[in-house]
């Protein structure tokens, strides 16, 4: 670690005595530490080159978009930092140790916090105001200058695929929940591709967007809890804006959270997403349209049917891209998540009148 940490620290500036390196967050791909050294730190993580296998095009999307980030003035009337990736001391954007791992140092935005699950209106409301302010200055950064660094995310008709395809090499088990989930996930194929009908038809467009915005992804002053940043930039890249507003409202309104025991509390909340488009919808300014607005249900619906299909596929296919610390933890992150789509089916009236009809409550 210390042959690393020095890749990224000047030692005329800045020596490398005993730095303080501590385990920063609770992702579930990358490896991520604090680095401290006096007055002066750094994130720093190894890319996990399972999930990226190329990652040198992640690196130069990050590049990218931290050249974009740094040209951008703050006009939003609130503390707002970007993660901006920060070089070697060589000049470089990323370091290759000896056994070709991958490593990067991103600035830290210090006094922040993350919450894991939205307990108020006030969190729920700075969440989507964070998406759609991130939106707002990415409205000008064009998809085609970034890398598709993980192809076919997010497109559920590719998700079903690999599921055909792990499903067809497997064993299956006769337990209950696995048998619960294989039927969820055969119920629910038709309309699949709803939004990648649209995209096709010019409905809806390709832009830059984030690709995670889940609220663990958002910082949080930790005097005002208000939204400071949206972090983990690895997944922006070209995709449908819905994506990204189906993840977050999928995030934001299960207060049980992605691992809840008990799947009867896994619900989704729709007061919690009125205040996540509220605010949702004062960050972007006037990129949606009505139709856009329209495909908001189906999109928050199709991302939460996903994840669970991602999470069930991984299960099955040996626990291999999310980190896990039981063999069964990512069937029960099915669970849950199939829970909360049948939570999102039942209220689809009111969810639709939320997204086409919601005003904008002021989140300052």
């Amino acid at each position: 670690m210390q042959e690393i940490i020095a890749q990224f620290c000047d030692p005329a500036v800045w020596p490398v005595v005993d730095p303080v390196v501590t385990v920063l967050g609770v992702g579930n791909i990358n490896d991520t530490w604090l680095v401290r050294a006096g007055d002066l730190s750094f994130v720093l993580q190894r890319l996990n080159r399972q999930v990226f296998s190329q990652p040198h095009l992640v690196m130069a999307n990050l590049a990218t978009l931290s050249r974009h980030l740094a040209a951008k003035v703050n006009t939003c009337g609130q503390r707002w930092e970007n993660s901006i990736l920060l070089p070697t001391n060589s000049g470089t954007p990323f370091y290759t140790d000896h056994q070709g791992e991958i490593w990067r140092a991103v600035s830290y935005i210090d006094r922040t916090t993350t919450h894991q699950s939205i307990a108020t209106s006030g969190q729920a409301r700075q969440v989507g105001w964070a998406l759609g302010y991130f939106h707002s200055l990415l409205a000008d950064l064009p998809a085609r200058e970034l890398h598709e660094t993980l192809p076919g995310f997010h497109v559920l008709p590719c998700y079903l695929d690999h599921f055909d395809r792990v499903v067809s090499g497997v064993t299956m088990k006769r337990e209950t929940d696995l048998r619960f989930c294989l039927d969820f996930v055969a119920a629910r194929r038709k309309g699949a591709d709803l939004l990648e009908q649209a995209r096709h038809q010019g409905k809806v467009s390709v832009q830059t967007i984030h690709g995670d915005p889940k609220a663990g992804n958002v910082l949080f002053d930790v005097v005002t809890d208000c939204a400071v940043s949206l972090i983990d930039l690895d997944t922006v890249g070209p995709g449908l804006i819905h994506y990204d507003i189906g993840d977050c409202l999928r995030s934001c309104c299960n207060v049980a959270g992605e691992t809840a025991a008990d799947l009867s509390r896994v619900i989704f909340d729709v007061d919690l997403c009125r205040a996540t488009l509220s605010g949702y919808f004062s960050g972007v300014g006037k990129i949606l349209s009505g139709h856009d607005r329209e495909l908001i249900f189906p999109a928050v619906r199709l991302i939460s049917f996903e994840l669970g299909l991602r999470f069930l596929t991984d299960y099955l296919a040996g626990n291999c891209y999310f980190k896990v610390l039981h063999e069964e933890e990512n069937l029960h992150r099915a669970m849950v998540q199939f829970h909360l789509v049948q939570s999102i089916e039942r209220q689809q009236g009111e969810i639709e009148k939320i997204a086409l009809r919601g005003n904008i409550i002021t989140c300052f």
